[in-house]
């Protein structure tokens, strides 16, 4: 997969988890992808982004889906263009 930013937060302080997550996304172009790798499942970020940015911005999909390790690819969608289900 091309143009996929890896961002591991588990060693980032739980504090400046969720601004370090987001502000990373918000890097991403649009079609780019942003492998997200945490320890609890990141479902937080998927409503976050569904509230701010609409259901069909995005492409939310788990990769690993705990107990330990959870990875998400979530894809940055153009407007206009529909989004294939989370």
């Amino acid at each position: 997969m091309s143009n996929v930013v890896h961002l591991d937060v588990r060693p980032v302080e739980p504090k400046d988890r969720f601004e370090c997550i987001m502000g990373t996304y918000s890097t991403i172009p649009e079609g780019g992808t942003l492998e997200l790798t945490v320890d609890h499942d990141p479902k937080c970020m998927y409503y976050t982004l569904q509230a701010e940015h609409g259901e069909g911005s995005f492409k939310f999909e788990y990769i690993e889906d705990g107990p330990e390790v959870w990875r998400v690819h979530v894809r940055r969608i153009g407007a206009g263009q529909p989004s294939p289900a989370a």
